[in-house]
């Protein structure tokens, strides 16, 4: 904004504006004096450069965001740690401490939250991931080295881990404070719902339907910061946070957002020099962003769905769209068949579920 306001342009701005008959040529003593003053003022104007972004937060403002947010009692999400099941075989009295350490292939660390002692040859415990994050979230059996080995145990399997979610993006946290401040949520109204969901780590995004079972009941449909279904342990999460900030009388129910599975197959004709696996590549990041997109869309349209109304808050996939993704991407001439789920018909997302691609083939 103040770019412009150089030591230059102030200094001769200053001389402009004197009155008087002293000698302001380079190298005098009054050139010299207001050539230092304007070095200073341009740095003042640099410096209210720097000051508006804590006034008129973006994107951009980076810590001014968690002082504007923190105003009105918002604070960003630092993460969650994953957990999960481990299960141990070998000889019974064998004893696996406190703090064992244990690695994905990927080198993920996890450690053992309590010391677990095996019993006619087998037992369990859990693991805490290293550190917080989404990607902790991994899948049962990838748990497959140790630190260190322990005298007597043969074998260990994790199951599932969940729980792990990364920390709220300024994006994400400037939304939320955009959203406290443009949707007013008092006396338990659907937008105290959506924000009191919004409060808990592991939820980036949530939909209310009220007198979804009837008078005094409400519903709240939760997603991840990647608008996928939230996890077990965010729902849980959820609950109980509402649970503890809802006025008196409604019955509520938190629940994971459904899926609908995308599947897309296509076949091309391309341009020499351009291969179908690497159209496939690019087809699926350029759906999975679209269908993020779409979901993000219609979570932060209509907050309150009403039940006798849900089918007014479903949205779809559109064939035409799926095409124009398909027909974009660089080495693609045409296409000679396209899929859309079996099928060449635009694909309805309930209003309670989000979209998620599970396929992509192009030949």
């Amino acid at each position: 904004m103040y770019e412009d306001m150089t030591p230059e342009r102030i200094r001769n701005r200053i001389l402009g504006r004197l009155k008087t008959d002293l000698q302001t040529r380079e190298g005098s003593f009054t050139n010299d004096v207001i050539a230092a003053a304007s070095v200073e003022i341009s740095e003042l104007y640099h410096s209210l450069d720097a000051l508006l972004p804590s006034f008129y937060v973006d994107e951009t403002s980076g810590q001014f965001i968690d002082r504007q947010a923190g105003i009105v009692g918002i604070v960003r999400k630092l993460g969650t740690r994953a957990s999960c099941v481990i299960t141990f075989t070998g000889s019974s009295g064998a004893t696996i401490p406190t703090g064992a350490i244990y690695y994905t292939a990927s080198g993920l660390a996890f450690s053992l939250e309590e010391a677990v002692t095996l019993q006619d040859g087998t037992g369990g415990g859990r693991l805490t991931a290293s550190e917080v994050g989404d990607a902790y979230n991994i899948a049962a059996g990838e748990i497959v080295s140790a630190l260190r080995n322990y005298p007597g145990v043969t074998g260990f399997t994790n199951a599932e881990a969940d729980g792990g979610a990364d920390p709220e993006t300024d994006e994400a946290l400037l939304a939320r404070y955009l959203e406290r401040m443009r949707k007013p949520a008092t006396s338990g109204n659907p937008y105290h719902y959506q924000q009191w969901a919004k409060e808990v780590e592991g939820v980036g995004a949530a939909r209310i339907v009220s007198k979804w079972n009837g008078p005094g009941t409400v519903k709240v449909i939760v997603a991840d910061q990647d608008l996928q279904p939230a996890t077990a342990a965010a729902v849980a999460a959820c609950a109980a946070h509402i649970e503890a900030e809802r006025p008196v009388g409604p019955e509520v129910t938190v629940e994971a957002a459904k899926t609908l599975e995308v599947r897309v197959e296509a076949a091309v004709s391309l341009e020499s020099g351009f291969s179908c696996a690497a159209v496939q590549t690019a087809l699926r990041e350029a759906l999975e962003d679209h269908l993020r997109q779409l979901a993000a869309a219609a979570f932060d349209g209509a907050v309150d769905l009403q039940f006798e109304r849900m089918d007014a808050g479903s949205y779809e996939v559109l064939f035409n769209r799926v095409a124009f993704l398909l027909l974009s991407i660089p080495g693609v001439v045409d296409y000679t068949s396209l899929r859309l789920n079996g099928g060449s018909a635009n694909l309805a997302v309930p209003a309670d579920a989000l979209p998620v691609l599970t396929e992509v083939t192009v030949t």
